[in-house]
């Protein structure tokens, strides 16, 4: 019994050493490295810019109107998608469909009236080669037949117009799109012309703004700019700037394509446009930045052992998600994005990525002294 307690209290006593050891050895590393994600400062070409309001609108956005007189039967209801073709509202088809039937009558007669006609005009024109018929009838018989046949010209046309009026009893979407709209409701009448819902295409949409004519030359076709709309951002291409300014705002209308971000027609928001010709300039991103009271700024950059060092900025032009810096900062130089609020200068960092070998190993220390320990 003395041997074993003698073991064990060196055993204890063991431990309690390789444990003075460890802690001696981890306050000599000092503080664990801080995690951050980096980014590259970057000289890019930026141009000043100033915001402009512009709205989200469709490529195709109809008000949907009657072609015939009627009673509507039925129409699509608001916020119905409906597919290219597909039918929108129905109107009642019970009195084009009798126009119709008495057009097609008349075809027949007439297409009758001209068969007679023709066999006629055979008969007389080999009485005549016998002197057995006058001339003037078989040339009144022959003027009967031109005029039957405009006749049938004529009522083929109108069947045709008779037709085509009941095929658009049914309202037909020019476009795939959602009904936002409704004028007039199932049971009421409505003439030729008169609008019966709005069509919107809510996938297929552009940017509608308007710039001073100062901002001309700074516009280039294909050239990607930031839209906002309070917390939402996104991008989008200049498509086509109109060459006519408007007589009134003496502004250019522009349209530009959607390529980031998700918007609704009608949304309000801003574009950023150009007001200088881009220049090139160091910059980093916008979320390398550290902002203070005061308007001051800095960033953190990461020095060659692998530290935070403070770097005071002033900034210049912002475009998208990056931002001119001045101060002592090169192109190349990694800076903190992420974890730089609470970094303080000189401080270890750690670029997360490049997971700490070093965690890893004290783990595996502390495991193998439990080890030990447990032995």
């Amino acid at each position: 019994m003395d041997n074993c307690g003698k073991q064990t209290s060196s055993r204890w006593l063991l431990a309690l050493l390789m444990l003075c050891v460890a802690v001696e050895g981890w306050a000599q590393k000092g503080p664990r490295a801080a995690p951050v994600e980096v980014s590259q400062a970057q000289v890019r070409a930026m141009a000043p810019v100033s915001w402009a309001a512009a709205t989200v609108v469709s490529l195709d956005d109809a008000n949907i109107a009657a072609e015939v007189d009627g009673r509507l039967v039925s129409v699509a209801e608001e916020g119905d998608r409906i597919k290219q073709g597909g039918i929108l509202a129905r109107i009642d088809d019970v009195l084009i469909k009798a126009g119709l039937d008495v057009a097609r009558a008349e075809v027949a007669r007439e297409e009758a009236r001209l068969t007679f006609l023709k066999r006629e005009l055979v008969r007389l024109q080999r009485l005549a080669k016998q002197n057995n018929a006058a001339q003037t009838q078989l040339e009144q018989t022959l003027s009967q037949r031109d005029v039957t046949m405009n006749e049938l010209v004529a009522a083929k046309a109108r069947m045709l117009i008779a037709y085509e009026h009941l095929e658009r009893t049914n309202l037909r979407a020019p476009f795939a799109g959602v009904v936002v709209q409704r004028s007039k409701r199932a049971g009421e009448w409505v003439n030729s012309g008169d609008e019966v819902l709005k069509l919107v295409d809510s996938s297929h949409l552009e940017v509608e703004a308007s710039a001073p004519l100062s901002l001309k030359p700074f516009l280039v076709i294909g050239q990607r700019l930031q839209i906002t709309a309070r917390q939402q951002q996104g991008m989008a291409v200049l498509r086509a700037v109109v060459p006519v300014a408007d007589s009134q705002s003496r502004l250019l209308r522009l349209r530009l394509d959607i390529v980031e971000g998700e918007w609704l027609a009608g949304q309000a928001l801003k574009v950023a446009l150009p007001t200088a010709l881009p220049q090139e300039v160091l910059s980093v991103p916008r979320d390398a930045l550290v902002l203070r009271r005061g308007g001051s700024s800095h960033l953190f950059k990461v020095g060659e052992d692998s530290t935070a060092v403070r770097v005071q900025v002033q900034v210049g032009i912002a475009s998208g998600e990056f931002i001119q810096v001045m101060g002592d900062l090169a192109a190349g130089e990694q800076v903190v994005v992420r974890g730089n609020e609470r970094l303080r200068p000189g401080q270890s960092v750690r670029v997360k990525g490049d997971a700490g070998a070093s965690a890893q190993n004290d783990w595996k220390g502390a495991s193998s002294w439990k080890g030990g320990a447990a032995e």
